[in-house]
């Protein structure tokens, strides 16, 4: 059989525009509310004006920047109404995954889901609130994977940039911390028990309070 090493095609110029360019934003390297020149980035990124074009344009269906006539690429302020219109659709997409999952759910993979939430308890202990965050996410998207549907993958996968984005310092209180722990281990629970009501009720429930952190934590800005 011909290897098929050969046939796995490098990342394009605007995939890697695009990566390069999110990451920038959701490290705010590149400031909510700032303009920026293409040209100018395209400088920083090494690369011709067209395919950070296309990255931008990418990046502007997904919600992180906004064009402006003879002035450049603005990064996005999120409000208030963003934030709750975020978290809704985000209510909405993870309790339909948990419908979804939690009837066929099985013991090695309620394991798999175990040894993440492990890995939030190590982070808490060591206080590695960066790492928690990513731990967090891993939480969601690996439930988001057992649905086997990559239209909620990929959907709860942009919902989760913009979310870290704007809110990641209102999630890294160590309070809020403990709190997202004990969520997720009553979430765990329900999917033990092949619940499927009270998994969508601890899910919407933690997404609610988390929301309402978010929200509290920006009102304080």
């Amino acid at each position: 059989m011909p290897s098929l090493t050969n046939l796995v095609a490098p990342p394009s110029l605007k995939e890697m525009a695009f990566q390069a360019i999110k990451e920038a934003i959701l490290s705010n390297k590149l400031e909510p509310g700032k303009i920026y020149n293409e040209q100018a980035l395209a400088k920083e990124l090494g690369i011709s004006k067209t395919p950070v074009r296309e990255a931008l344009l990418d990046l502007a269906a997904r919600g992180f920047v906004t064009f402006l006539p003879r002035r450049g690429v603005q990064v996005n302020v999120l409000t208030e109404k963003d934030i709750r219109d975020l978290y809704n659709f985000r209510a909405a997409l993870e309790t339909a995954i948990m419908r979804c999952i939690t009837p066929r759910v099985t013991d090695e993979t309620i394991r798999r889901i175990e040894a993440i939430y492990k890995k939030e308890e190590e982070a808490i202990r060591n206080d590695n609130r960066r790492g928690y965050l990513k731990i967090d996410r891993e939480f969601h998207l690996s439930l988001a994977s057992l649905s086997e549907n990559q239209y909620m993958i990929s959907a709860l996968e942009n919902v989760r940039d913009l979310i870290d984005w704007m809110g990641w310092k209102a999630l890294l209180r160590k309070e809020r911390m403990l709190e997202v722990y004990e969520e997720h281990g009553r979430i765990i629970q329900r999917l033990k028990e092949r619940d499927t009501e009270g998994a969508v009720k601890m899910m919407e429930e933690h997404i609610r309070i988390t929301k309402e952190n978010v929200l509290n934590w920006l009102r304080k800005l």
